[in-house]
């Protein structure tokens, strides 16, 4: 994208791990190590092209984040960090995870 000049708008959602997993079967295998994703990305784009990151933790920098990708960044790669926390999703998602771990407990069925 960076050498082909494509200017997206990227967000990657960081919750630090797989909320959904931990629902269904948790164990330690569903704590991740946390890149420094923004830092990937500058690394890959390692000063060639328009490339723009940030990370962001609240609303309110989030709005800002937008704000400068479609303004003074909208010529560039715009890859924006959210941090959220790791239990920030609905109770559907939640409990569609219980079903699916229910289901996974049973014995297989011989057919």
């Amino acid at each position: 994208m960076i050498r082909c000049a494509q200017n997206p708008i990227i967000f990657l959602i960081n919750n630090g791990g797989y909320t959904i997993e931990v629902e269904i079967h948790d164990g330690p295998y569903n704590v991740i190590k946390n890149w420094d994703y923004t830092g990937l990305v500058n690394a890959i784009h390692n000063g060639e092209g328009k490339c723009w990151t940030c990370k962001v933790r609240t609303e309110e920098e989030l709005v800002e984040a937008i704000a400068t990708a479609t303004g003074a960044q909208k010529e560039s790669l715009c890859f924006i960090e959210v941090f959220a926390h790791k239990d920030d999703t609905s109770k559907e998602l939640l409990e569609w995870g219980s079903r699916v771990s229910a289901a996974n407990s049973r014995p297989p069925n011989p057919q």
